[in-house]
């Protein structure tokens, strides 16, 4: 790595930072506009980016009240496929622009078929729902009508993929078109010839688009990759059909080009390589509002080179850009970006995969020489600068990556990607020669998410808008005058809502807790100069198991609290940590969290101080003594009642130990504690931890607009304790699957013997009741049927599998049988999002553990395939840990109480208490 006096080396931060350090800065999220609002309204909108979408969505929203657009957020919020119903689809002829542009060897065979992959979904659910599916697209740039581009070739791989006989038509427009559409079945699919047959098709003609849309009854748009064209197929229809929506493709590019880089977990970087400037001016200056880093590479870093008057021997150069060269690296100086420019580079004797090659400084390439890929001191650097982050973005190769000489450089950040991505890291590779170069290297499976838009994923890191996205229905605005109403108004205020599918129509209920909850400011906005030599206030949740020797159990709680430490010790900030453990009555020996000292210090790589108390002049002392990246841990809050009745007094003196107050204790924030609440009535700024924010991200933003379909799995022994969770799920949920205890209940009330099974006899009519609540709701509610039954509640009971209709006396169900197994398995398959809270059986025992390890082995393969997988809390999350599946899972909640509440539509008094971002 070179000196940090090294002029190419540039990291553009505060000198008192490291050459790798980050910074993190407020991003502007969604505000409201205070007009036209309730005094009990919501002031600002917006989610920090596990569903990143949802600030875009609540965008649009906000635009349609004030008719303003909203800062920060690219506004592109519109109707989706997943929110059409089955009344929606059923027997309607559903126009579908799709990207089927695949490349064709000369026999005509399909060589990549990852664009058809691609487009399935969203055909598969209008096929389900009984939609009548004409297919349109097209291949290559013909002239007139043109054999070799001919959609005729792609039939037998998509009819394979869909499993059905799709039926093509020679032509896209004009009778004999017409005759096939009219003769499709419900549930069939006709393929259209290539559009670009008519030269009308890119000239965006009226009378063109006029004659497509006569074909269908409704639009949906799942071409990415061509979003960026006015062209009649994917914006002139649009004119003539209502409703028109993206597909689950379209809707998960923009999910992630606009909503990850708009609203990005923190630290964000981004890489942009390639071999011109001008290529990528757009790109860079947009990111440049954005990102916390930002890593050049490709041909482009030698004319950022000569611009800082570096010799580059006869490497490419735009001598026309070194003017915008110099301004680009001022002007992420004066943002506090952290740019990072190679400090190392292989150069070649000529332009040649066979060329002679050496490493040199960047600031020693001789004369006749050529830089073509970053050196190994640089990957280095770039890898050790990307292990902080929390999301990447990749647009461009760092060097000539077709030669393999040359391609290390590239391969090496994609494998860093891959490597990043296995840790729950968000990777986005932004089309064009980045897919290329991931596909090459074989880690394309392991990347959060891969665009199949080359111009159009470019266009929208750019900044700009996309004609084929823009043309598209907007999501229906909601009625904030529906927050605060009761339940059964809002339920009868949103009913037009629900009729047009609105994203957020769940009778507002987890809009209300959008705005209440997921719109906290969070740690990472806070800059090194409110952080240095601050004392900052952590309450953690350090509430872990302890043996008899007082040794840690699981150290799960403590490892999931180091980000947000470590990153205030980073800014030089003198953390105190509180936390509570156990339910004493008073001080209590076994209690103390003096066992967790050591491996906090182990963790954290520094000595951490205990204090003797959590308040008092000896604490006083040590806080005072507490150097700039030190950490104290007091003592254990609960050993004063004061802590659990939220004394004022008791939070006032809590809080005069610090001048910052972080909550990154999610397991506690459904409590109204002093050190949850209390303490952030009187320290100002008071923010969201990371492990906060984490928690708000998925069990608020991913439940209250998940990608489609979404999937509830809800189990344990009793309905009467998952009433809220069922009934706030059923609003937002398109299959929901019941196991556990809870599901005997269910079979009584429909007139089923259980046997001795566990049944609620007050909680029939609810059984019933939720019942026709899914059905009301065109919920698919699944009900095990078969079971795992017992002669008695132990370990080593006798058992056998028996239909859920045919529990003999005496025995009692302790499981889901095989089929059940199965059903849900298969039910699970097409979902995108899942969320899981409450075994299948009694776990405990392995006998019937069989249920609950298949679901979650199960959702830790739907996990592989890109399907968002939350664990909500409990005994789901004991669950998956037992059977070692928890690192698959997009998200394990450590907040049993809270997860339960917060998936029940209540709000949380430790997050509701902290500052509005």
């Amino acid at each position: 790595m070179a000196s940090a006096s090294a002029p190419t080396t540039l990291s553009l931060l505060p000198s008192s930072s490291s050459s790798t350090s980050t910074r993190t800065r407020s991003t502007p999220l969604v505000h409201l506009p205070s007009s036209g609002l309730r005094s009990a309204g919501i002031r600002r909108l917006g989610f920090s980016a596990s569903d990143p979408i949802f600030a875009s969505h609540v965008a649009s929203k906000l635009h349609s009240f004030s008719g303003k657009a909203v800062r920060g957020v690219v506004s592109m919020a519109k109707k989706s496929v997943g929110d059409l119903t089955a009344a929606d689809l059923k027997g309607k002829k559903v126009f579908v622009r799709a990207d089927l542009n695949v490349p064709l060897d000369d026999s005509q065979n399909i060589t990549d078929d990852t664009r058809i992959r691609a487009a399935i979904p969203t055909i598969k659910h209008l096929i389900d729902n009984g939609a009548k599916v004409i297919l349109s697209s097209h291949l290559g740039r013909p002239k007139g009508v043109t054999p070799k581009f001919s959609l005729a070739p792609l039939v037998p791989r998509l009819s394979e993929l869909l499993g059905i006989q799709v039926v093509k038509a020679d032509d896209c427009i004009g009778p004999e078109v017409e005759k096939l559409v009219a003769s499709l079945p419900e549930g069939g699919v006709l393929l259209l010839e290539n559009v670009r047959f008519y030269k009308e098709e890119e000239k965006n003609e009226p009378e063109f688009a006029k004659k497509l849309a006569s074909l269908a009854d409704l639009f949906v748009n799942d071409a990415f990759g061509t979003a960026h064209r006015a062209h009649a197929s994917t914006e002139g229809v649009t004119k003539f059909l209502k409703p028109s929506v993206a597909g689950f493709l379209l809707q998960k590019e923009l999910d992630y080009l606009v909503g990850a880089v708009s609203t990005p977990k923190r630290p964000f970087a981004a890489i942009v390589g390639g071999s011109k400037v001008s290529s990528k001016i757009g790109v860079i200056e947009s990111l440049l509002e954005k990102c916390d880093i930002l890593l050049l590479g490709g041909g482009m870093i030698f004319t950022f080179y000569k611009a800082q008057g570096l010799s580059v021997g006869s490497s490419l150069v735009e001598e026309d850009k070194l003017g915008l060269a110099t301004s680009l690296l001022e002007k992420a100086k004066a943002k506090g970006v952290s740019l990072l420019l190679p400090t190392d580079v292989v150069i070649a004797d000529k332009f040649a995969p066979d060329a002679n090659s050496k490493i040199v400084p960047a600031s020693a390439i001789p004369d006749g020489w050529m830089g073509l890929d970053i050196g190994p001191d640089s990957i280095k650097t770039f890898s050790d600068a990307l292990e902080t982050t929390q999301t990447v973005i990749w647009n461009g190769p760092m060097g000539v990556f077709e030669f393999d000489k040359f391609a290390i450089g590239t391969e090496a950040i994609a494998k860093k990607l891959a490597e990043l991505s296995s840790k729950k890291v968000t990777t986005i590779i932004g089309g064009g020669d980045s897919v290329a170069a991931v596909e090459k290297v074989g880690v394309a499976e392991a990347m959060s998410h891969i665009s199949t838009g080359g111009g159009a994923s470019l266009e929208l890191l750019e900044g700009k808008e996309l004609p084929g996205v823009l043309a598209l229905d907007e999501a229906i605005p909601v009625t904030v005058g529906t927050i605060g109403m009761n339940a059964e108004e809002r339920e009868n205020q949103c009913k037009p809502h629900r009729a047009f599918g609105c994203l957020l129509h769940s009778s507002c209920i987890w809009l209300r807790i959008a705005g209440e909850m997921a719109t906290k400011k969070s740690v990472g906005v806070l800059k090194e100069a409110e952080l240095k030599g601050k004392r900052v206030f952590v309450r953690v949740d350090l509430n872990v198991p302890l043996d008899e020797n007082l040794k840690i159990t699981d150290d799960t709680r403590v490892r999931a609290a180091v980000p947000t430490i470590k990153y205030l010790m980073g800014h030089g900030a003198r953390v105190i940590l509180a936390s509570h453990l156990g339910r004493p009555k008073g001080v209590t020996p076994k209690y103390s969290l003096k066992p967790l000292v050591p491996r906090l210090s182990e963790l954290l790589g520094v000595e951490v101080k205990m204090a003797n108390d959590c308040i008092g002049e000896e604490v006083e002392k040590l806080v005072a003594e507490t150097p700039e990246g030190g950490v104290l841990l007091l003592e254990n809050v609960r050993f004063y009642k004061e802590e659990e009745k939220n004394d004022p007094e008791f939070a006032k003196k809590l809080a005069a130990l610090a001048d910052v107050y972080v909550n990154d204790a999610f397991g506690t924030a459904h409590r109204a504690h002093a050190s949850t609440e209390g303490v952030a009535k009187y320290l100002k700024p008071s923010v969201a931890g990371y492990l906060m924010q984490k928690e708000l991200d998925y069990l608020v933003g991913a439940v209250s607009n998940p990608k489609k379909p979404f999937a509830a799995i809800v189990g344990g022994s009793k309905v009467s304790s998952k009433i809220g969770v069922i009934e706030s799920l059923l609003s937002k949920v398109d299959v929901l699957l019941l196991g556990g205890g809870m599901i005997f209940t269910f079979y009584k009330a429909q007139g089923y013997s259980v046997g001795s099974s566990l049944v609620e006899e007050d909680k029939l009519g609810l059984a019933t009741s939720l019942l026709e609540k899914a059905k009301s709701k065109g919920v698919s509610l699944l009900l095990p049927t078969d079971v795992v039954i017992a002669n008695k509640f132990a370990a080593d009971a006798d058992s056998k599998v028996v239909p859920a209709s045919a529990i003999p006396d005496g025995w009692m169900g302790l499981d889901i049988g095989p089929d059940s197994i199965k059903t849900f398995s298969e039910a699970l398959e097409t979902t995108h999002t899942i969320i899981w809270n409450g075994p299948m059986g009694v776990f405990e025992f392995d006998k019937f553990a069989v249920g609950t390890e298949a679901i979650a082995k199960k959702l830790a393969v739907l996990s592989d395939k890109g399907v968002t997988t939350i664990i909500g809390g409990g005994d789901s999350v004991a669950a998956v840990e037992k059977v070692g599946l928890a690192d698959k899972m997009s998200h394990i909640s450590t907040g049993g109480g809270a997860s339960l509440e917060l998936l029940e539509g209540k709000t949380l008094p430790g997050v509701l208490a902290l500052d509005e971002a």
